[in-house]
């Protein structure tokens, strides 16, 4: 049985569309497959996005598994409301996880899981929704059954990674994504559990180093951009020139601003 992962914006109209054709894909190949859903934001920065449909979905897997997961997503759908506490009990109550709608009501369960798979969807490289991955083959958008067909048929890489080697290898791309606090979101529980890890260490020593370069540009930023208009001619900010003394994980910024 292969897993296949539908990495989806449940408020997404495709996402509905892609759910269907997939769903013909898989009876004209007649395969035995597990759905997998995985949350994306299509816009994290709208006020209204639907991280709570997304929570109940992660809610759903880790109460019941795909199973309970599947047709929780299968309501969610047909909703015609996934921003709704109410109607998101409802579709919770209809698809046979009766606790679902109360621990929406708890604002912190799922909220921890929710933000690492958004944060391993980035890592990935996944932007659009609906994408289909296997493996590390994706397919993006709400294809016709018979392009998804063939996407399935395709030799597929089956080896998987220890989940640390994956945290970790997620972590760099985070890091290269220029979010060293997402990376250092997937290294927690590395680090809580391998702290003592070479490897380890010097990706997490990155990750530190290029969220306290983040800070910096931040706060030499909201001092100078009142005074100085945001523009290339008028001023700079040499954030970049680092004293590094003792603990190389707390590098002392040398910010200078200088009118031009």
């Amino acid at each position: 049985m292969h897993a296949y992962r539908d990495v989806a914006d449940v408020a997404n109209p495709w996402t509905y569309v892609a759910a269907e054709r997939l769903r013909v894909a898989l009876e004209a190949a007649d395969v035995a497959a597990e759905i997998v859903w995985r949350p994306l934001l299509t816009d994290a920065t709208d006020p209204d996005a639907p991280r709570d449909a997304l929570r109940l979905l992660v809610l759903a897997e880790e109460s019941g598994g795909l199973e309970l997961q599947g047709r929780v997503a299968a309501e969610l759908l047909a909703s015609h409301d996934v921003r709704d506490r109410a109607e998101l009990a409802a579709v919770a109550d209809r698809a046979g996880f009766p606790d679902g709608g109360q621990l929406l009501a708890s604002d912190e369960a799922g909220k921890a899981r929710l933000r690492e798979l958004l944060l391993i969807g980035k890592a990935r490289g996944i932007t659009i929704s609906p994408t289909l991955a296997v493996g590390d083959r994706l397919l993006e958008f709400a294809m016709s059954p018979a392009t998804i067909g063939e996407f399935l048929g395709e030799p597929a890489d089956t080896r998987t990674l220890p989940e640390e080697v994956e945290r970790l290898r997620w972590a760099e791309e985070l890091i290269a994504l220029s979010d060293p606090l997402g990376a250092l979101v997937l290294l927690g529980p590395l680090l809580a559990e391998h702290g003592q890890d070479p490897n380890l260490r010097r990706v997490a020593a990155s990750a530190y180093f290029a969220s306290a370069q983040l800070a910096v540009l931040g706060r030499c930023w909201r001092r100078h951009s009142p005074t100085i208009p945001p523009t290339p001619t008028r001023g700079l900010c040499s954030a970049g020139r680092w004293s590094v003394r003792g603990d190389p994980r707390r590098p002392r910024p040398i910010c200078g601003w200088r009118r031009r």
